[in-house]
């Protein structure tokens, strides 16, 4: 075992050693952009069996407004100089929440073909070249979060009250929830941030994006869903466990926000505030007198601080790792100036 441990340590050494010497990055060869359209304006049933269609006129509005969105990052110096890349934003599309949506839902993902030297000659890296991604207009960006059921079915069902379509729908609820994704700052107007990672950009004059539910609103949930366990054994397993948990709280405390509870909870539920709470996207944030092609939520994805980018930068770099393009992107990157693509 030790001779081949031995044997792997040596061939990976130096492939590493050589690939480093090999492998330089082309930081000022001139480079391209292109926005790539994929299927973002679907035609399809969304989990509430709903089928939304987009009208031409409402794709090609969406279309420019994104497109809007995007020259606003390409003012940050490494998208304005083009330098090093080829660049590509991948407009594709997702899939619209009947519930919880109202704006035309896209990924966008921004990608650098990054030109180097290896072994004196100039080549580009093309197959997942280092990219960065982040949703706009998805409300329920974060749903099913510690919520994660199916209603996948194995073997037959031996539970008497067991149907197959009310499962579906008890899933589908419970995976509406979520919890917060980290302790929450507010960094700018209509700008929050969650943890150390999740920014939202939102309009402040609406109603919340997102809103708490109580315990009572869980559990209501759970029951309902455990209630359609197809396997009878499970099912008693389950519900004796959900009173006993749900037997813990006080009438009052039932009416009150849940939290995430403690490792005691096995469905993870408590009253405690300084947890972070159990959420919903909230329908009544649309500005529905807005059309559907209309800019009104981005979730962006942007760990640390600048001074995090500017070292993690910095070392990319040195190592001629491409990434060294989305580190640099999120360091210049202002995020003050996306609060007013945000439609009004």
């Amino acid at each position: 075992m030790k001779l081949w441990l031995t044997f792997i340590l040596l061939m990976i050494i130096p492939f590493e050693i050589i690939s480093a010497q090999d492998s330089k990055l082309v930081i000022d060869k001139p480079g391209s952009f292109i926005i790539v359209k994929q299927g973002i304006y679907g035609n399809s049933h969304d989990i509430y069996n709903y089928k939304y269609v987009y009208t031409k006129t409402e794709s090609k509005a969406n279309y420019e407004k994104l497109v809007g969105m995007i020259d606003v990052f390409r003012k940050t110096p490494v998208l304005a100089e083009q330098k090093g890349y080829d660049g590509e934003v991948s407009l594709k599309g997702s899939t619209l929440n009947s519930k919880c949506g109202f704006g035309i839902p896209c990924m966008v993902v921004f990608m650098f073909k990054e030109w180097f030297l290896r072994k004196g000659k100039l080549v580009q890296w093309t197959v997942e070249p280092p990219q960065w991604r982040f949703q706009v207009n998805e409300l329920d960006r974060f749903a099913s979060n510690g919520f994660n059921y199916t209603s996948t079915v194995t073997n037959p069902p031996t539970n008497p009250a067991y149907d197959e379509q009310k499962r579906i729908n008890a899933t589908i609820a419970l995976r509406e929830l979520f919890f917060q994704p980290g302790k929450k700052e507010s960094v700018g107007q209509g700008i929050d941030k969650y943890g150390n990672e999740q920014v939202v950009i939102f309009n402040p004059h609406r109603p919340p994006y997102w809103i708490q539910v109580t315990i009572r609103e869980v559990f209501n949930l759970y029951f309902n869903y455990w209630k359609m366990e197809p396997d009878k054994r499970d099912l008693d397993k389950m519900l004796e466990v959900l009173n006993t948990e749900y037997a813990r709280f006080t009438e009052l405390e039932r009416d009150g926000y849940a939290y995430m509870g403690n490792n005691e909870s096995i469905f993870l539920i408590g009253t405690d505030s300084r947890k972070l709470p159990v959420l919903l996207p909230n329908p009544d944030y649309w500005n529905k007198d807005l059309t559907r092609s209309a800019i009104q939520f981005i979730v962006l994805s942007v760990p640390g601080d600048k001074d995090f980018h500017k070292k993690e930068m910095e070392n990319l770099l040195k190592r001629n790792d491409g990434y060294y393009y989305v580190k640099r992107l999120l360091y210049e990157l202002d995020i003050n100036t996306l609060y007013p693509i945000i439609d009004q």
